[in-house]
C-alpha cells in the first residue's frame, strides 16, 4: 500500500509524532484506519545487552527489541489491530485465519474486543498452549490435520464459500506491523536489524517503516534487514542464496511460528533484504533454543523458539557484523514453555534444615 507522501508530510511531523503516548497508535496517519481497534499494543522495550556483546566476543552493540510485553505476548497485535479495525470499516461480523498460533491468538484478543465470531484453523503441530489461549478468547478453533499451508486452504475456503472475512498476513497486517520499524527508528539508529522469518511480513514491514520515515525526512539512514529462517525450512534464504524466486518447501523445525513453507509475504521479504543490502541466513533448531537459552539466563529474556532465531543469526555471523545491531524478539516464552528447556524441579521437604543444608552447600 502506498501513501501519498506529500500529503503525509502536511499532516504529521515527528515533532507532533513526540507528543503522543509511545505505542502503537502514536503513528496513526501511517495506517489505512482511523478510529482504530487498540489493546494498548505496541510501545515494547528496546533492551541493550547486559551479558551476551561479552559473553559472545561481539564486534557490535547489540540491543533486544522484546516483544513479548504486546497484549498477547507477540507482535502479531499490531498487525491485528489495523486488520480488525479494516474488517470493522468493512461492515464485517465474523472473521477467520490460518495461524500455528500467535496470530490466531491476537486475531481472537481483538476479535473478543469488538464482539466479532472469529474461527482459528490451526496446523497439526500448532502448540497445546497457543490454542489454550486462542480457546480463552473464545474462538472457535479447528486442528487441522495438514500442515500450515493446508490451514491456509481451509480459512480461504470459508472466506470464498461462506463469506468468513479473511484475516492474516495480507494488505492491512503488513501495514499494522510496521510500527515495529517506527518505534526503533525513534528508540536508536541501527546499522543491522536481525529479524525471525517465516511469512516474511515482519521484515517487509519494518522496512517499509524505514522507507517512509526516510522518505519524510524523519531519519538520515536505514539498517540493513537480515532475514534468519529455520534450517529445515527456509525457502526465502534459499532463493536469496540462489539468486532465484522462492520456491515452496516441505519442511518442520522447533520453531513453529516460522514454519511457512510457502510464504505469503516471501518475495516482499526478499526484495526488501536485497533493498537494504541486507542477507538471510538459516540456523539449526539446536542453534535456535541455544540462543534462546542465552537469551534467558543471560539477558533476563525469556523468548519463544522463533523469537530467538534473531539472536541465532547474529552469533552465526558475528565475525561479520559490526555496529549497532537490533534483535527482534517477536514472542514471549511462555508461548512454548518447555520446548527446548532444560533443567527439572528439585523436591524437597517441608524441613528449614533441610533448606539450611543446600545454602550451606551453595
Amino acid at each position: 500500500m502506498i501513501f501519498d507522501y506529500s500529503k503525509l508530510k502536511k499532516a504529521v511531523s515527528l515533532e507532533k509524532i513526540k507528543k503522543r503516548p509511545f505505542n502503537h497508535a502514536r503513528y496513526l496517519e501511517f495506517y489505512p484506519v482511523r478510529n482504530m481497534v487498540s489493546l494498548q499494543e505496541g510501545g515494547t522495550p528496546l533492551i541493550r545487552s547486559k551479558n551476551l556483546e561479552s559473553d559472545l566476543n561481539l564486534k557490535c552493540e547489540l540491543h533486544f527489541k522484546y516483544e513479548a510485553t504486546n497484549p498477547t505476548g507477540s507482535f502479531k497485535d499490531r498487525g491485528s489491530s489495523v486488520e480488525v479495525t479494516k474488517a470493522l470499516e468493512f461492515k464485517q461480523k465474523q472473521v477467520s485465519c490460518a495461524s500455528t498460533g500467535n496470530m490466531g491468538a491476537s486475531v481472537a484478543a481483538y476479535s473478543a474486543a469488538t464482539n466479532m465470531k472469529c474461527y482459528i484453523f490451526t496446523p497439526r503441530d500448532a502448540k497445546p498452549v497457543k490454542i489454550e489461549q486462542i480457546l480463552a478468547y473464545g474462538a472457535g478453533v479447528y486442528h487441522v490435520d495438514g500442515n500450515y499451508a493446508q490451514a491456509i486452504e481451509m480459512a480461504e475456503h470459508a472466506f470464498k464459500e461462506h463469506g468468513v472475512y479473511l484475516l492474516g498476513d495480507y494488505l492491512y497486517r503488513r501495514e499494522g506491523t510496521k510500527s515495529v520499524g517506527f518505534e526503533l527508528a525513534e528508540q536508536t539508529s541501527p546499522d543491522y536489524v536481525f529479524c525471525p522469518m517465516g511469512n516474511g511480513t515482519l521484515l517487509s514491514a519494518t522496512w517499509k517503516a524505514f522507507n517512509e520515515f526516510r522518505t519524510l525526512k524523519f531519519i538520515k539512514k536505514k539498517p540493513k534487514m537480515i532475514g534468519i529462517q529455520a534450517e529445515k525450512c527456509s525457502p526465502i534464504t534459499k532463493a536469496f542464496r540462489s539468486g532465484r524466486e522462492i520456491k515452496p518447501v516441505c519442511g518442520s523445525t522447533l520453531a513453529v511460528a516460522i514454519e511457512c513453507g510457502d510464504p505469503l509475504d516471501g518475495e516482499k521479504a526478499l526484495k526488501s533484504i536485497r533493498d537494504s543490502k541486507g542477507f538471510a541466513d538459516h540456523v539449526s533448531d539446536k542453534e535456535i533454543l541455544k540462543a534462546r537459552e542465552l537469551l534467558a539466563k543471560r539477558e533476563g529474556l525469556f523468548a519463544e523458539p522463533a523469537g530467538a532465531a534473531s539472536l541465532a543469526g547474529l552469533i552465526k555471523n558475528k565475525n561479520k557484523i559490526e555496529g549497532r545491531v537490533v534483535c527482534l524478539v517477536t514472542g514471549h516464552g511462555l508461548k512454548t514453555p518447555r520446548t527446548g528447556v532444560t533443567g527439572k524441579p528439585k523436591d524437597i521437604k517441608h524441613d528449614i534444615k533441610a533448606l539450611d543444608k543446600i545454602f550451606s552447600k551453595a
